[in-house]
């Protein structure tokens, strides 16, 4: 229960060794959806040839990422109806595939993840992946749904939401760590510098007593005036 998106970066989570993927769930244009677990994860995805399709998901920054990162997916186009919606009602407005799926009365996202709080893969019977399977096939289906409720959309909008998340799975930034670690020393003489010119400026008995003043939207705002 403890290792969740609430608590680590997507990162974390997909790189961290307690991550498994139980299953996966797959529609071609308005086919019907279908459901794999296990080695047919692998065999299915090695069917298609990526550079002649585009990929949908909801919030493709984490499935798409799973399916870059440890399957090497690397389709012709990005799709994410999470980002179009957020484009089109903003990021406040509720964007989860449940809250969207209300709004645009397709369906109903089901609760099967809940029950499944806590398991690994080895503890699925098979009822429980039938449901587990039930429940995905759903969400995609409620997916593909979706995208074309958020349609028509601007095809540059979607070209950028492409690039955003390749940016993210194919990151191409290169960090100069030794330039970094010098530059944080400077930053911390910096702060420390100004601290000290604070602390004579505000009359403050000590750098903690001017870290208050500073905390303090009210004061802050007297110390800019000032």
């Amino acid at each position: 229960k403890d290792f969740s998106l609430s608590k680590m970066t997507t990162e974390e989570y997909i790189n961290d060794p307690r991550f498994e993927v139980i299953g996966m769930g797959f529609k071609v244009d308005g086919g019907k959806a279908w459901w794999v677990t296990g080695n047919d994860i692998l065999a299915t995805l090695n069917s298609f040839t990526w550079s002649e399709h585009a990929v949908l998901c909801h919030n493709t920054l984490f499935d798409g990422a799973i399916l870059a990162w440890k399957y090497g997916v690397n389709p012709g186009f990005w799709l994410d109806t999470l980002s179009m919606a957020r484009a089109l009602h903003g990021v406040d407005a509720g964007g989860s595939l449940k809250a969207l799926a209300s709004r645009y009365e397709i369906g109903e996202k089901g609760d099967e993840v809940v029950h499944a709080l806590g398991k690994k893969a080895a503890d699925f019977s098979a009822a429980d992946l039938d449901r587990y399977g039930a429940y995905c096939r759903n969400d995609v289906d409620l997916t593909y749904d979706l995208l074309h409720k958020l349609q028509p959309f601007p095809d540059n909008e979607l070209r950028l939401i492409d690039l955003t998340l390749r940016m993210f799975f194919e990151p191409t930034l290169e960090v100069d760590d030794a330039l970094l670690v010098d530059r944080l020393e400077e930053v911390k003489q910096e702060k420390q510098n100004l601290l000290s010119t604070l602390k004579e400026k505000l009359e403050c008995a000590s750098e903690e007593d001017v870290r208050q003043q500073l905390a303090s939207n009210p004061k802050f705002a007297e110390v800019l005036r000032g």
